[in-house]
């Protein structure tokens, strides 16, 4: 899914940089100032996943901005939009994989970056390692600011990018959220368990390896993999970067001179950690009633089965079968620190997750046995067969999480954090400040 929604973002945004220096856009001098317009990005996307997320986290800044305004890079309309929006000030812009960061002007007979000549701090908001598309992660200009929702991928960014951007570690936000007494307890009575969640087939990905690779790059990958699913690994954070670095120094080669070989090889491993388990989480649940939604199962039998396999995964239509649902079941990405948006959905509606045991709940939710699993199949079928006997026990449980994770998801937390990161990259890359020291020249190229 997140390729899909890369070839579309990028694909559309040409829309608009190609029509950008144009003589409305030439005309135009965009200011930047701290409280004034937010602009949120988005394009088509599966379901309009993207859209829907962005509108979400944005909506938090109405009160502290002089408005928040969504531009579509796939819709032609809205680049007229954009000049009307530019013509005021610009507190910042937020864009998931930042698309439309490269928007351009004509500048005294050059084009420049209409965001970096305004010093107009660009958020790009990231939901995966940043091994997955290294090059969307790179800094492009001196205000351009990476955003990450958990700690793992903030810390391989910092670690493995050289003349990294502005970055920060957000807190999660609810997503869609509605007030606990609009919760449809009856629907969810009579609903069904949903497992949403694209798949994917473990042995396919191991095929390519060996059909595509290098034989011993194949097999070093294949014998990490089978450790990464071991009793022992499987339900910890994986650390791919220094298990391959670890792994072939054994054999005396040092791989972290080339961050795009250990960024595919990180890509690799994680992808396949996550085909497997989400393969475990169907197959433990094909005899139960429960709903299995989303793409790419078709290496799953469901045929004669008790589990339905939906393959719409439009994350809009998605939101009535929360609704309906007593509960959903959750992967995390391979993390531990930060919930995966199905359970940021889950908690925004009201119903009740159940997901691998993860260490952000811990200290958090009280007796964590109650919702979470380890990967063993098991483990699995038994905690979701008891919700599917005992829906009652479901409603209960999600309105509990609702009540304590909605005080900790907080959506000032979240302004808090991105507009500190926003005006120290508005500072950063601006003016020295009138009547201070000059101690420093900001516009120096020294540093």
């Amino acid at each position: 899914m997140l390729k899909l929604i890369l070839k579309d973002i990028f694909g559309s945004n040409k829309k608009l940089v190609d029509n950008a220096a144009s003589q409305e856009a030439q005309s135009i001098s965009i200011k930047q100032q701290c409280g004034g317009k937010v602009i949120w990005f988005s394009a088509d996307s599966e379901g309009d996943a993207l859209a829907s997320m962005a509108r979400d986290m944005m909506d938090s800044f109405s009160g502290s901005s002089t408005g928040v305004v969504g531009i579509n890079l796939s819709k032609p309309e809205d680049q007229s939009l954009l000049w009307e929006v530019l013509a005021e000030p610009i507190w910042f812009v937020f864009s998931p994989f930042g698309g439309g960061q490269d928007i351009s002007a004509s500048r005294g007979g050059r084009q420049v970056n209409i965001w970096e000549e305004a010093g107009i701090p660009f958020v790009r908001v990231f939901g995966d390692t940043p091994a997955y598309f290294p090059g969307k992660h790179v800094r492009r200009f001196r205000n351009s600011i990476n955003c990450y929702h958990d700690r793992s991928h903030w810390d391989f960014y910092r670690r493995w990018f050289a003349d990294p951007a502005y970055s920060v570690l957000v807190p999660p936000t609810l997503l869609d959220a509605i007030p606990l007494e609009a919760v449809d307890v009856e629907s969810k009575r009579s609903g069904k368990i949903i497992f949403p969640k694209n798949g994917n087939s473990p042995r396919q990905l191991i095929d390519y390896w060996k059909a595509a690779l290098p034989p011993h790059i194949a097999t070093a990958l294949e014998q990490l993999a089978e450790e990464s699913i071991s009793k022992e690994w499987i339900n910890r954070e994986p650390c791919l970067d220094d298990r391959l670095i670890s792994f072939f120094m054994q054999n005396d080669m040092d791989l972290s001179a080339s961050r795009p070989l250990l960024c595919f090889l990180v890509a690799q491993l994680d992808d396949y950690i996550r085909r497997v388990k989400s393969a475990m989480i169907a197959e433990a649940l094909l005899d139960l009633p429960i709903i299995i939604r989303g793409r790419f199962w078709d290496h799953i039998d469901f045929k004669g089965k008790r589990a339905v396999h939906d393959p719409d995964s439009d994350f809009v239509r998605t939101r009535a079968l929360i609704d309906q649902a007593p509960a959903i079941v959750d992967m995390s990405p391979n993390t531990q620190h930060s919930p995966h948006d199905r359970v940021r959905r889950a908690v925004s509606r009201g119903t009740a997750f159940l997901s691998n045991r993860l260490s952000c709940f811990d200290g958090v939710l009280s007796t964590p046995e109650r919702f979470s699993f380890e990967f063993e199949r098991t483990a699995i079928r038994t905690l979701v067969e008891h919700y599917v006997s005992c829906p009652a026990d479901a409603i209960e449980l999600g309105i509990e999480q609702a009540t304590v994770l909605r005080k900790l998801y907080r959506p000032e937390a979240f302004v808090e954090s991105i507009s500190r990161v926003v005006d120290a990259a508005a500072l950063g890359c601006g003016a020295r400040p009138a009547g201070t020291q000059d101690f420093v020249s900001f516009a120096s190229s020294w540093a």
